[in-house]
């Protein structure tokens, strides 16, 4: 069963408390109090500290949910300095706690709280609700902390745009539409994911340079590009660096560079998201180029037009990459994205006219 985050517990100053209540003001049903001591004894979903003392560094935290006792998660929001130690995901397994630091948008507490509902709900999502999935990879809390908040808000606003009138709020409809964040902290949380996750994974964010192997590597990111593309559904990979020199080698072996530092990394990012992982315009492209575009579908009466005339290497090369499947799920169709997941593209155009058929009744 989906497990919502009800029951949050405050530890930090009046100010910090005030920023954290006013970010998540917007959903419903959330219940927020604050506490003044003992804040690792209390019962809830959730437990946000808002500065980083010694007495709740990850080993601390960690060691106090072995009991069994305490909050299900810990999300630390730093004030200033960033936390020394932890990271955005937690490393152990059994911490449970997330490590960010504040930036100007208070709205940044939402959607941190939404990312740590679908940490807890990924199998539930993927096995039962058959959502679609995208991966961060990001060691580095203070980019984190930026990255995140305009990565969830991107996939609100993109399974919102085709859903009909009656469907578009920002309430628990939306929430159980949109496609789930999964963030990892190093190579090896990466790829349990994949092994996990990568046949309802539409896209894969990621740093160049994070641990693996416990220890930090500045390439990790080519090693985790390699893994994607061995797997068969296409998955479109877009590396974040400062290594600009990385640049040409990163794209030789099949993801895309973007540097982490440009004034234009979320115009980038967004076209990126757009154009590869589906959230905007259906692009027919050909199995020699997949940057190429043969057509272009803005909605459902489009891409049923587009089947009817596409060449049959188009059509069989996104069947075979699930990517008709993945572009309904993003933008909210999860019933109908199950529908069509069985077509086998070998049967070439019986396949597409079934596809088509199947379309129609949408």
């Amino acid at each position: 069963m989906e497990k919502r985050v009800k029951d949050i517990v405050f530890f930090g100053s009046t100010y910090e408390y005030n920023l954290f209540r006013q970010g998540i003001s917007t959903p419903v049903g959330y219940s927020l109090r604050k506490v003044e001591n003992s804040p690792l004894d209390e019962e809830c979903d959730l437990l946000v500290t808002g500065h980083m003392l010694p007495e709740f560094d990850s080993k601390v935290i960690t060691s106090s949910r072995i009991t069994g006792k305490g909050p299900e998660n810990i999300l630390v929001i730093a004030h200033g300095s960033y936390p020394m130690e932890g990271a955005p995901y937690p490393e152990d397994p059994h911490s449970g706690s997330y490590h960010f630091q504040w930036i100007s948008d208070t709205a940044m507490a939402k959607w941190l709280v939404q990312m740590v509902e679908d940490q807890q709900n990924a199998h539930y999502s993927y096995s039962e609700l058959h959502k679609r999935i995208v991966l961060l990879v990001e060691d580095e809390i203070s980019f984190a902390s930026y990255i995140i908040p305009l990565i969830m808000e991107e996939l609100e606003t993109r399974t919102l745009s085709l859903l009909p009138e009656e469907q578009k709020n920002t309430g628990d409809k939306t929430y159980s539409e949109r496609p789930i964040l999964l963030v990892a902290a190093n190579y090896e949380q990466a790829v349990k994911y994949l092994e996990k996750y990568s046949d309802r994974m539409v896209g894969v964010i990621s740093s160049l340079g994070f641990p693996k192997d416990q220890k930090n590597n500045l390439d990790s990111g080519f090693d985790l590009i390699r893994k994607v593309k061995s797997l068969p559904f296409g998955i479109p990979v877009v590396i974040l660096s400062s290594q600009e020199n990385k640049r040409k080698p990163v794209m030789e072996i099949g993801g895309a560079f973007l540097h982490k530092h440009s004034p234009d990394l979320l115009k980038s990012l967004r076209k990126e998201m757009l154009d590869y992982f589906g959230f905007g315009d259906f692009i027919f492209r050909m199995p020699a180029d997949s940057r190429s575009e043969v057509a272009r579908a803005r909605n459902l009466v489009e891409l049923r037009n587009c089947l009817e005339w596409i060449p049959i290497e188009s059509f069989t090369f996104h069947a075979e990459k699930r990517h008709f499947s993945n572009w309904l799920g993003v933008h909210g169709y999860l019933k109908e994205a199950e529908i069509i997941r069985p077509i086998s593209p070998s049967e070439g155009e019986k396949a597409r006219k079934e596809l088509i058929s199947l379309l129609e009744k949408l």
